[in-house]
């Protein structure tokens, strides 16, 4: 539900949650983010439109910005769950006492394994992933070779890629 709100286009409206005896019903307003296709959001690409209540909740320990939402509900209940529109992206969540248990059971909303200065970075790539090196060593208070290793042990984790050159490129989040 998180997601929900992270991810909805509050220009439109808010996101509506309904719960039913049988299932729960998410819809979240805009569609896909400009530029995203369907095969990336179910491959669990994110590409939050509320970047600053998504640093809030990484803050608070509440979300984890790793991506692993979507593919997770796939694996559970299938691709047929969503319906994405051009303006909304609805999924229907049935109620499973088994599939409830698995889910109540996760580390959900515990960082992945990350040391303060790759969450840091995770954070601040959200925020703006045009950030430079020298700009997140300066914004984070370490040196750009600390950067350095922590970007590739983020990519050798596939939590960021880069798209571009590195001149004119960005970095996305991608779990």
């Amino acid at each position: 539900m998180l997601n929900t709100l992270v991810h909805n286009d509050w220009t439109i409206t808010e996101p509506q949650i309904s719960m039913f005896d049988d299932r729960l019903e998410i819809l979240s307003h805009g569609g896909l983010p400009n530029g995203m296709t369907e095969s990336q959001f179910f491959d669990g690409i994110s590409k939050p439109r509320n970047t600053t209540l998504m640093r809030i909740f990484l803050n608070m320990g509440l979300a984890e910005h790793t991506g692993h939402g979507i593919p997770t509900i796939i694996k559970e209940y299938g691709k047929e769950v969503f319906e994405i529109e051009s303006n909304y992206i609805k999924c229907i969540i049935p109620f499973n006492k088994e599939v409830v248990n698995k889910v109540e059971n996760k580390n959900v909303g515990k960082k992945i394994g990350l040391n303060k200065t790759e969450i840091k970075i995770i954070d601040l790539l959200i925020e703006n992933p045009n950030y430079t090196y020298e700009e997140l060593a300066e914004n984070i208070g370490v040196t750009k070779r600390t950067i350095e290793r922590a970007f590739k042990t983020l990519q050798e984790k596939k939590l960021i890629e880069r798209i571009g050159s590195n001149r004119k490129g960005s970095w996305i989040i991608l779990k």
